[in-house]
């Protein structure tokens, strides 16, 4: 007949918790099967939700150091015990838990772990867990504990610990050997924080802004987290169980991107920082920072691969426009260099031709012939003042405009010049704006010659409109010509880049500068009935300009 339970009370008092002959059952089974670190593991892991547990059993009211040495003599009585406190230093208020403390020789006996074989990780495993679970959850405060490095120390008052705060942990001196799982457990314990609830590789993975996704070996989308929906707008829905391709643009697929990044995790290699472009469900384009790491079963076989996207489409837009002002300088710095050497030798030769053509009769025909020459001076006259203007910008003077009387002072002379193209001016009421009226004159006038040129062949449709858009006014210039060919889109507001068979390539860029000036903006689009349409941005109200 076996012998009554001497604890009874204790038993029902800590219902559910591990008895320490279960344990030494587990501590024997993973040691012979996974070895000492994958115990250890286990072992902090059960460790800190049995301290949570005991930790619920601890009265309330008195000091937390009191609590704390409860805890310890409910793990004691149960046979878990034999960790004792030397020193305390808490602050709940300061978030402050740090305690020093040993492990009697009898707790290693329980289990039948003997420290005298390991001593460096006497306390590691189970007591560790059992600490920071008690403490943690008795304080309120993550804390991370530590066995401290010691000789065999079952005869010199037991096995040393440390329980310190987590946020100051790092800065302890002196060797330390934070047992295995401390990391899941200082998640688990940030968790604890929020409502008892656990974080998970899934909050994790939810919760971050980057893009998510978990990709098969066949490129099939196994995982799609709520930063993914938020860049791309597809819901897990539209995209989990599909192939990843959806979000590449259509050049790319065609350039086999995917197959290449596929091949390299195919031979376990990583893709890091991979600066590419991907669709959102809208159409628009993003660029990206890729990054696409192998996943591995237990065999180490390559499974599939996790994906990272980060968008640096604001960044590229960023670095672009550095760019665009480092070469603008650099073209302007050149341009004024070049126009002063141009312009006294062009007004030399204008002066030349003049006299040499008044010394001949008036039906010579050579006069033709210096006549030509006289235009095309005059030409190169105009080109090096485009230069001076584009290197030199003058800095907008503003008072204020009517933008009806502006579009007509431009419009009426151009309409009389191109009598066969129709013309229309939709103006909304009478807007004042504040405008240096020479310069966005300048910018009308360019933006309506080129729109004239481009129909004149064709006696086509030109149109200007002016609206309010919210805090900015928008000028419309659309005309129905042969538009702007789709591989001088993105250069057309550069210096020098013209699809005219004459032209300086400034007319655009000036504008442009004009129109940013004014802190605007000048865009090209495609006109709906087809052609170009320019669009002037002006804010209708600017401070720093002082109106």
């Amino acid at each position: 007949m076996s012998a009554p339970d001497p604890r009874p009370h204790l038993r029902s008092r800590l219902e559910g918790v591990p008895t320490r002959e279960e344990l030494r059952a587990v501590d024997a089974t993973l040691r012979a099967s996974a070895g000492d670190d994958a115990a250890d593991h286990v072992l902090f892991v059960v460790g800190s939700k049995v301290g949570r547990k005991v930790a619920a059993h601890v009265g309330d009211g008195t000091p937390l150091i009191d609590r704390v040495r409860q805890g310890l003599a409910l793990l004691d009585e149960h046979g878990l015990g034999g960790m004792r406190i030397d020193a305390f230093d808490g602050d709940l208020a300061q978030g402050r838990c740090n305690i020093d403390g040993h492990i009697d020789g009898s707790f290693e006996d329980h289990i039948g772990h003997c420290s005298r074989e390991r001593p460096a990780h006497a306390a590691s495993g189970l007591s560790m867990g059992l600490l920071s679970g008690l403490v943690s959850a008795l304080s309120g405060i993550d804390v991370t504990c530590s066995p401290v490095a010691c000789s065999a120390c079952i005869g010199n008052n037991g096995c040393r610990f440390e329980v310190r705060s987590s946020h100051g942990f790092g800065q302890l001196d002196g060797p330390r050997h934070a047992p295995p799982g401390s990391a899941r457990f200082f998640l688990g314990s940030v968790g604890a924080s929020l409502a008892e609830s656990e974080v998970s590789l899934d909050d994790l993975l939810e919760t971050t802004s980057d893009a998510v996704v978990l990709i098969d070996n066949e490129d099939v989308v196994r995982f799609w987290n709520r930063g993914a929906v938020q860049m791309f707008q597809f819901t897990p829905e539209e995209v989990v169980g599909r192939k990843v391709g959806a979000i590449v643009p259509p050049d790319l697929r065609d350039n086999d991107e995917l197959g290449t990044i596929r091949r390299r995790i195919d031979d376990d290699v990583a893709v890091v920082n991979h600066i590419t472009r991907r669709v959102r469900k809208d159409g628009t384009e993003l660029w990206c920072s890729l990054t696409r790491t192998p996943l591995h079963d237990g065999h180490g076989s390559v499974v599939g691969s996790a994906a990272v996207l980060r968008d640096i489409t604001e960044q590229r837009r960023t670095e672009a426009e550095l760019a665009r002002a480092r070469t603008l300088a650099t073209i302007g710095e050149m341009s004024a260099k070049i126009a002063h050497e141009i312009k006294n030798p062009l007004a030399g030769i204008y002066a030349a031709v003049q006299v040499l053509a008044r010394e001949l009769p008036p039906a010579d025909h050579r006069r033709e012939i210096f006549d030509e020459i006289g235009e095309e001076v005059r030409r190169l006259d105009q080109t090096v003042i485009d230069m001076l203007r584009f290197a030199r910008p003058v800095p907008p003077k503003p008072r204020p405009m009517s933008l009806r009387a502006a579009l007509r002072d431009v419009v009426e002379p151009l309409r009389r010049a191109f009598p066969r193209v129709d013309v229309r001016v939709k103006v909304e009421g009478d807007m004042v704006l504040p405008l240096d009226e020479r310069m966005i004159s300048q910018v009308l006038e360019n933006l309506v010659l080129n729109a004239l040129q481009a129909v004149e062949s064709s006696n086509g449709l030109v149109i200007v409109e002016a609206r309010t858009d919210g805090p900015e006014c928008v000028i419309e210039v659309r005309d129905d010509g042969p538009g702007v060919p789709p591989a001088a889109r993105l250069e057309i507001f550069e210096p020098f880049v013209t699809t005219k068979t004459r032209g300086t390539g400034l007319g655009l860029p000036i504008a442009r500068k004009n129109v940013e000036a004014h802190h605007g903006k000048l865009e090209l689009d495609v006109a709906p009935e087809g052609g170009a349409c320019f669009r002037v941005r002006l804010p209708r109200h600017d401070a720093s300009l002082g109106l």
